[in-house]
């Protein structure tokens, strides 16, 4: 093999070992943040839908279909309930957040058992907007349309 044959073959490996790093990096930022939940249902003839959105590396993301009047309750997990979980609406008149107490009681990492972490959602006024959840270990956004309740129809 010619030297500039090796070079060659040595720059390649170099640029294939540099983009499954990048691979590998881009899943575990991806992998490692919290998970999101639905933790109650909507009455009959209501919507309240959390649905994960998927990328190539996993969830990007959540979007959530809620009818106006409805309350969705929704945790966060990462290795056990999260961890200063804090939660905002950038319209509060459209969505509105606030913090929820479960009683339900989750396996955590390092402690037995804990109080699940947990918000809730309410449907306010038909129409878009964005809930921003953080905590201690990254954040998600949840991307909620609020749908007009159902009308009765006309007899």
């Amino acid at each position: 093999m010619t030297g500039g044959t090796q070079r060659a073959l040595d720059t390649a490996l170099r640029v294939v070992l540099a983009a499954a790093l990048a691979a590998i990096l881009a899943l575990a930022a991806t992998g490692c943040l919290p998970t999101l939940t639905a933790e109650s249902t909507a009455p009959p003839g209501r919507t309240a839908r959390l649905d994960a959105v998927n990328g190539f590396w996993g969830v990007k993301g959540y979007r959530l279909e809620v009818s106006q009047g409805v309350v969705l309750a929704i945790s966060c997990d990462y290795f056990g309930p999260c961890e200063k979980l804090a939660a905002s609406s950038d319209d509060a008149a459209i969505a509105e957040v606030r913090p929820a107490a479960l009683t339900a009681l989750r396996p955590a990492f390092q402690a037995n058992q804990q109080t699940a972490a947990a918000v809730v959602v309410v449907g306010k006024a038909p129409g878009a907007t964005t809930i921003r959840v953080r905590t201690r270990d990254g954040g998600r956004d949840i991307r909620v349309t609020v749908v007009p309740p159902p009308t009765l129809a006309a007899r």
